[in-house]
């Protein structure tokens, strides 16, 4: 399922412009690109909000449509800008690809199946959850999925592992994405009883008192 966003023209810049944008509801943009005019643009917050928890969940890419221009292309989402106090979205950046450009996006990682090593008591230890590849837009998918039903405890999937169509990972190709740990034993030592001697100055003593009671 492809994303869509719908963006319209910003003619004005400046902050009292942005700031007007924002209390109608509006987030400001900039979409760039390569041999690029860079535009001023500003999306709905709305709309904006509906689809950036799907954007979390895989490639941040998306198709971007200018309404004025009655144009539509791919995007990759590159930025966010955060207010600190509000944790409202103050601004957005875009960047467009053109179809024969590569470009290096990070490609969420989705585990598919329940490894065997689990079942036999195994811990599953994820380490990557996203994998930055490079290639032309239209060929990265939105996430890479990875079969991990067969892996055993002890054992790790790695990135070489992987089948790569028309992309390739940009991290060594021996990194582990997901491995199952053996847990450790935990014996328990039950503690000797030593035997408590008595202090020699507490001995000492006990043995001055007698002899003087055996004096009187």
């Amino acid at each position: 399922m492809e994303l869509k966003i719908v963006a319209y023209l910003r003619e004005k810049t400046g902050k009292e412009i942005c700031k007007k944008l924002r209390r109608e509801g509006k987030i400001p943009a900039i979409l760039y690109g390569r041999n690029e005019k860079n535009l001023n643009l500003w999306v709905a917050e709305k709309e904006f909000l509906k689809i950036l928890s799907q954007i979390a969940k895989r490639s941040p890419i998306l198709n971007l449509r200018i309404e004025e221009n009655n144009e539509e292309f791919p995007v990759i989402l590159k930025s966010l800008q955060k207010n600190p106090i509000t944790q409202k979205f103050i601004h957005i950046d875009f960047q467009k690809v053109h179809p024969e450009e590569k470009v290096t996006v990070n490609c969420p990682v989705i585990l598919k199946g329940t490894a065997i090593g689990v079942k036999m008591g195994g811990i599953l230890d994820q380490h990557l959850y996203s994998i930055p590849v490079r290639g032309k837009i239209n060929d990265i998918p939105p996430y890479i999925e990875v079969d991990i039903s067969n892996l055993k405890m002890g054992y790790s999937i790695h990135i070489n592992e992987i089948k790569w169509e028309k992309i390739e990972p940009t991290l060594p190709l021996e990194t582990p994405i997901v491995s199952v740990l053996t847990p450790k034993r935990i014996e328990e030592v039950t503690p000797t009883v030593e035997e408590i001697k008595e202090p020699e100055v507490i001995k000492k003593k006990e043995e001055e008192k007698e002899g003087k009671e055996e004096e009187k």
